[in-house]
């Protein structure tokens, strides 16, 4: 079994994984966690590198009482013939991680073996720490996961950690105009999996954020396009592609795209309207960019049908918080009920459901303007 310790928006997370893993059985989840069985230690080290919702990821077995748990971590530590240095995370119903840090030290050193946990102010740790502190490739990164029934307890060894440092260069690292949202690698990730093409079309790539990821998942080909020149020019340059083209979504019947290229999926983040800020964000505004949105969607929408695209699409669309209320884009679910058919973003064998209308939200506090993710094949 595996351990899959979850970002903080947990149902994207877990429908990223139950599509890059779709043997998996799920063993446990809650808003922090994921258990799966039924997959292999190297089909997940493979993938793992392209998941955008998972911090870190551990090979995990199930325990009848916590002394089998302090046996199996100091079998661990004697293989070590200098001091054990160790890291610990604790979550579930039973989770006072001081407690636990404390006994297993004591536990190690009635048994002679010098050990020093990394733990930082007696806190789960860090992704950070866990990459300094080399803890997956000394075996000695542990998380203990205690449930809602009594007996059920796991302890997992980490295998893999999420690369902070590589999200953080490319984010930081491509040009960028400050005057439009960027979408983070992270959630770019995550809706490429959600779809699980290789041949990606971005028809509204802003700055390239999904491409770039596209590429560095190793997808087998890329395309992007845009209104705006300079979105287009900075893309190219930040992709270094050559199939990044001048094109306003609004007028797609004249784009022949599909006619050139293969494409099996559209993964892209829709344009989310004008910059509002606090003190000029209102209803009048909020309906004026419904308005003008719906005619684009409208357009985009009509052709893709037209065209027959029988691919995999996932798309967001905006919402908006205003007076502490979340303020939906609901003319977008009648353009979606006459051109398409929304998908499940879970597997069908999943325990989880998403929205009423299958979507998933992405939003953070300190935003106006949220996302809502579609998984959508077209009506033909």
């Amino acid at each position: 079994m595996f351990l899959f310790q979850l970002w903080r928006e947990y149902k994207l997370s877990i429908a990223e994984i139950l599509n890059v893993f779709p043997d998996g059985n799920i063993v446990f989840f809650d808003q922090k966690n994921l258990i799966l069985d039924h997959i292999d230690e190297k089909t997940i080290l493979e993938r793992s590198p392209y998941l955008g919702g998972s911090i870190k990821i551990s090979e995990v077995s199930k325990y009848r009482n916590y002394d089998e748990i302090y046996d199996y971590i100091a079998e661990r530590a004697s293989e070590k013939w200098w001091k054990f240095q160790y890291g610990l995370s604790v979550f579930g119903v039973r989770s006072d991680l001081k407690k636990q840090l404390t006994t297993i030290k004591k536990y190690l050193k009635e048994k002679s073996i010098s050990s020093r946990f990394v733990n930082q102010d007696f806190s789960n740790v860090s992704s950070a720490t866990i990459i300094g502190e080399k803890l997956v490739q000394k075996w000695s990164d542990f998380t203990l996961i205690s449930s809602r029934d009594w007996w059920d307890i796991w302890l997992g060894k980490t295998i893999w950690v999420q690369d902070i440092e590589g999200y953080s260069k490319r984010d930081y690292g491509k040009s960028r105009d400050m005057q439009i949202g960027m979408l983070p690698p992270k959630l770019s990730q995550m809706m490429i999996n959600i779809a699980w093409g290789e041949h990606i079309y971005d028809p509204f790539c802003g700055l390239g954020s999904l491409l770039i990821e596209a590429q560095n998942m190793w997808k087998q080909s890329i395309y992007g396009s845009d209104f705006n020149p300079e979105m287009v020019q900075l893309t190219a340059k930040n992709t270094g592609s050559h199939n990044i083209f001048l094109f306003d979504a609004r007028d797609m019947a004249e784009n022949n795209i599909f006619e050139k290229q293969t494409i099996d999926s559209i993964v892209t983040e829709g344009f989310l309207g004008e910059i509002m800020t606090k003190k000029n964000i209102s209803h009048e505004r909020i309906s004026i960019q419904k308005k003008n949105l719906s005619k684009l969607y409208t357009k985009f929408f009509s052709w893709l049908q037209s065209i027959w695209f029988d691919g995999v699409m996932v798309i967001s669309f905006p919402f908006w918080e205003l007076e502490k209320k979340y303020v939906y884009f609901n003319e977008i679910y009648d353009i979606l009920e006459k051109y398409c058919k929304i998908q499940d973003i879970f597997p069908k064998n999943s325990e989880l459901r998403a929205s009423k209308l299958w979507s998933l939200l992405y939003k953070r506090d300190t935003q106006l303007v949220g996302r809502e993710i579609f998984k959508l094949k077209i009506k033909n």
